[in-house]
């Protein structure tokens, strides 16, 4: 039987730079806010998650093309999924974390407390997440479960909720969300509405760290993201003409993003360069929660690419900061937000006010 003090339970080695950022930023702070705690990553991702990120299945059909792609991905040590493997996991590594798990060695481990969250780790309708009653505590043995800005994402007040979703919501001794449509869910659920709390990136003060590398570049504006239209694309080089900006794509998906100046592919960045990069850019387009969170820590000019996928996490969030309006209007020149004067006094004054209620509100249960 191992036994642990704190654990959190995230998307653990997902490779994903928002999805890092919110691990680590978490660690860090309740490092800081929990002197004498031992606390760790729990170092356990769904095995079918984590093989839709690292196992390339190359099939058996010899007659598809698809065999002959997957087959050279494998077989190239230059390939993105080689590189991948590579990349992100040295770097959940240096977090301190449990020994690796599978599923059933939840059976024989214990902890004092876990905290679950943060990221979209309640929105079971993502196959690849494949059901996984761990992420609302179902199995898992601990004198206190927790819940730190725990989302639903794109999942519906009012849908019928499956009943390890409904089993687990009710054992949390304590539930804090993201967001209101998260809030509504639980309140549906346990007749309690919990508290809307910040994401865990705004806790950790990232315009500080140590840990985060300047880049080589100068005077350029960052693209992060997908499904960018065409208006958008024409706007965002015409705003980089303007402004003597080179455009920089940081690879979210494979991009080939030939209208870039400079792509960075993800098997060459590592989270603390991508961080890096927003913390120095002049300007940011972006179409990503965490796109969209890192640019306002940093007060940057930006441009927000709106899908309903992104609101759902940040409608309520973006409306608080009166900001709304001009992001969700996708029919809005991006020129125009790019050259938007935000009251960053303003923001950073409401930031840090939620943040203090953040902290307080995790700091006060574990």
């Amino acid at each position: 039987m191992s036994t642990y003090d704190m654990g959190i339970l995230t998307f653990w080695d997902v490779p994903n730079y928002g999805t890092f950022a919110q691990a680590y930023a978490l660690q860090r702070v309740l490092d800081k806010r929990c002197a004498g705690r031992d606390i760790k990553q729990i170092a356990y991702l769904d095995e079918k998650h984590y093989n839709s990120y690292y196992k390339k299945e190359i099939g058996h059909n010899f007659f598809k093309p698809v065999f002959y792609k997957n087959l050279v991905d494998v077989l190239n040590p230059n390939s993105n999924y080689n590189h991948r493997k590579q990349t992100f996991p040295g770097y959940y590594l240096s977090i301190p974390h449990t020994e690796r798990m599978s599923s059933a060695d939840f059976a024989s481990t214990t902890f004092n407390t876990v905290v679950f969250g943060s990221d979209i780790v309640w929105d079971y309708s993502f196959e690849i997440f494949n059901h996984d009653p761990k992420l609302f505590g179902v199995g898992i043995q601990a004198d206190k479960k927790v819940a730190y800005a725990a989302t639903f994402g794109t999942i519906k007040r009012g849908s019928e909720y499956p009943q390890y979703v409904v089993d687990g919501v009710r054992s949390l001794d304590f539930i804090t969300v993201r967001d209101k449509n998260s809030a509504d869910i639980v309140e549906d659920i346990t007749g309690t509405r919990p508290e809307v709390v910040l994401d865990p990136t705004w806790l950790w003060d990232f315009t500080t760290d140590e840990n985060i590398v300047k880049p080589q570049y100068e005077d350029y504006l960052i693209v992060y993201g997908q499904d960018f239209s065409d208006e958008f694309i024409q706007q965002i080089c015409s705003y980089a003409k303007d402004n003597s900006l080179q455009i920089i794509c940081l690879d979210c998906n494979d991009d080939q993003y030939d209208w870039c100046d400079v792509l960075i592919h993800q098997s060459d960045l590592t989270p603390f360069e991508w961080i890096g990069l927003f913390r120095y850019s002049s300007a940011i387009a972006t179409s990503t929660f965490h796109g969209l969170t890192f640019s306002l820590i940093f007060n940057k000019k930006m441009a927000f690419c709106a899908s309903d996928f992104i609101l759902a996490k940040a409608d309520n969030f973006l409306k608080r900061l009166g900001m709304y309006e001009l992001l969700s209007d996708n029919t809005r020149d991006a020129r125009d937000m790019l050259n938007y004067e935000w009251d960053y006094t303003f923001i950073n004054s409401y930031i840090n006010a939620e943040r203090e209620k953040s902290l307080g509100l995790i700091s006060s249960v574990i």
